[in-house]
């Protein structure tokens, strides 16, 4: 696709995961059986198809041709949403060489060595000590942006940042998360431009929409290359409206 992923969307919204697997993550009599129904149950929300879109695959536009443009060493494609900002790096280095020298990793998926031929790198913060990374290779197909998946993905740790209260929880849904996308195959529709911004929605490959990874698409931008940290702060989710008034 070679442009922002909002897969990473997803694992920002930790309510995925039942609250109860906070504890699981913890307990040591959870066994394979528990945590294979926990990965079943976030693929199934996920995933859950929407109506299939006429005309799902054409029209859509091209953000990785716009930021090439631009200059793929040069800029970044950052993606403004209320679950945090996501940037996106077009480019065959590894996830390591970008991230932060103080970031440390706690937890890995896939094989970083793992030949792709066009890999796009994603990064967003989850609070304010996780980061998540992401490296994946899309295929244009028609006029939308295929992957079979996610390649390699590390979860990093801010080591002196604030703790907060899902801390507990998210290193136990990057694993779960990642292993409910596992060997999905998936598809970004991106509208817009480079002046006025992308939006994108995600779908399967026959077309239906994908209502839980599209319900937060963002806009996003191409902008200069920055250091990491400057790009993706920790912006806690905004809080929820107020409740009605009771009738009287």
């Amino acid at each position: 696709m070679r442009s922002v992923l909002p897969l990473l969307a997803a694992l920002a919204a930790v309510s995925v995961i039942p609250a109860s697997s906070a504890a699981a993550q913890s307990d040591t009599r959870v066994g394979v059986a528990e945590l294979q129904a926990l990965v079943d149950q976030s693929r199934a929300e996920m995933l859950r198809p929407g109506e299939r879109v006429a005309g799902w695959n054409r029209g859509g536009a091209n953000p990785e041709a716009d930021l090439r443009t631009r200059g793929a060493d040069t800029h970044y494609m950052l993606n403004h949403h209320t679950d945090g900002d996501t940037v996106t790096i077009v480019s065959n280095r590894s996830i390591r060489d970008f991230a932060p020298a103080s970031w440390r990793i706690v937890d890995s998926y896939g094989e970083a060595s793992t030949p792709l031929p066009g890999p796009q790198l994603d990064f967003q913060s989850m609070s304010a000590r996780y980061v998540v990374a992401m490296r994946t290779q899309y295929t244009r197909r028609g006029e939308v942006d295929c992957t079979p998946g996610i390649t390699n993905a590390l979860l990093y740790e801010r080591p002196d940042a604030p703790a907060s209260a899902d801390d507990d929880l998210i290193p136990f849904s990057f694993r779960i998360l990642l292993l409910a996308l596992e060997g999905q195959e998936l598809c970004v529709r991106s509208d817009g431009d480079a002046a006025h911004g992308y939006t994108q929605r995600i779908f399967l490959p026959d077309g239906r929409l994908l209502p839980e990874l599209s319900r937060d698409p963002g806009i996003a931008s191409i902008v200069a290359a920055a250091p990491l940290d400057r790009l993706v702060p920790w912006r806690p989710p905004p809080p929820p409206a107020p409740a009605p008034p009771a009738p009287r």
